[in-house]
């Protein structure tokens, strides 16, 4: 099979959609953040308003609920925390599942890359050939993930109702708690561009605060985005000349760009690691600054493929070389994947 290059994806002509999006999924996503009631009943509204000190113009809502609790957030319902070190030894092979494209959706596999100014220094943020449609397929798919425990990172769809990211992002032990993920997010809409979704279970690996290969969880979501916006596949492979071989891109939410989404081009894997379930998949340090706190749970990924091969989960020295990136990989990610199309979806 030809490689595909960086050149190949820049030359490659965008393919179009062949339908209208329909009614459905485009109230699904128009749907934002707002403010929710907890009641076992249809709660009866009774709200009254008070002047904000000090802040002209600006008014806060009284609550005027007495059995039922408000809330800014959708609350999850459970989570399942799997235990690495109690896994059986598998024959380490091929595994993958398949990307999802609506034929409402126009594939680019580059997107224009724009100039902007943070902290005195120049970046590239990614933008979309049609302003309204934001980010193209499979852009679209990725995302800003927010955790009620503080945590902000990256996540992706890889279902029609599941969200990929990274294991030590997820509030692990808190009760209540929240996942939000808000698909093609960037600093400054005044509405998400593609609705958003809160997290009603996650299963995977709580590898907190350590770097490691299995530094994955997959998330089922309230709202299934993925039905509207496709989802990409995922791989791996028992034979590590297939990862040596191929030249990666990835995307994520670094603090760095404020709120922006950012995109690193034609990553060359430098070193595997096994760490059952899964791999550690390597990266120069230094080719590859911008992949900072942020940027954790962003896919490792092929345009052309349309697969995630894994989520970044940090860094760390490997012996006496310099620093590494190090993204979750490998069979469990897939695994994990796989349980999620056969038990929880729509």
């Amino acid at each position: 099979m030809k490689e595909i290059t960086l050149e190949d994806w820049i030359n490659a002509s965008p393919i179009p959609a062949t339908q209208e999006i329909p009614d459905e999924m485009r109230e699904m996503l128009s749907r934002s953040t707002g403010v929710y009631v907890r009641s076992k009943s249809k709660p009866k509204m009774d709200f009254a308003t008070e002047n904000v000190s000090g802040a002209p113009e600006m008014w806060r809502v009284v609550d005027g609920l007495k059995h039922e609790e408000l809330l800014t957030t959708i609350p999850g319902q459970e989570q399942i925390e799997l235990n690495a070190g109690g896994m059986s030894e598998e024959k380490d092979e091929a595994s993958g599942t398949e990307s999802h494209r609506p034929l409402w959706l126009s594939l680019e596999y580059l997107p224009r890359l724009v100039p902007f100014r943070a902290g005195g220094r120049i970046y590239l943020e990614p933008r979309a050939i049609e302003e309204g449609n934001r980010l193209i397929y499979p852009w679209c798919t990725i995302g800003m993930v927010l955790s009620s425990n503080g945590s902000q990172g990256s996540g992706v769809l890889v279902g029609p109702n599941l969200m990929l990211t990274a294991g030590h992002l997820v509030p692990w032990g808190m009760n209540p708690w929240s996942i939000e993920f808000v698909p093609a997010f960037r600093a400054g809409d005044t509405r998400p561009p593609f609705g958003n979704s809160f997290v009603e279970t996650y299963r995977g690996y709580n590898t907190n605060p350590e770097t490691s290969g299995y530094d994955y969880v997959v998330c089922k979501l309230y709202t299934p985005l993925g039905q509207a916006l496709g989802w990409l596949g995922t791989q791996s492979w028992g034979n590590e000349d297939e990862y040596y071989r191929r030249r990666y891109v990835s995307s994520g939410y670094p603090g760095t760009f404020g709120g922006r989404p950012a995109v690193e081009l034609d990553m060359g894997l430098r070193d595997i690691d096994n760490d059952s379930p899964g791999k550690e998949l390597e990266f120069s340090y230094a080719g590859h600054p911008d992949l900072k706190p942020g940027w954790s749970g962003g896919p490792l990924w092929l345009p052309n493929e349309k697969k995630v091969y894994g989520v970044l989960s940090g860094w760390e020295f490997d012996g006496y070389d310099p620093r590494f990136h190090v993204f979750a990989g490998g069979k469990g990610m897939v695994d994990l994947v796989k349980f999620g199309l056969e038990n929880w979806c729509p």
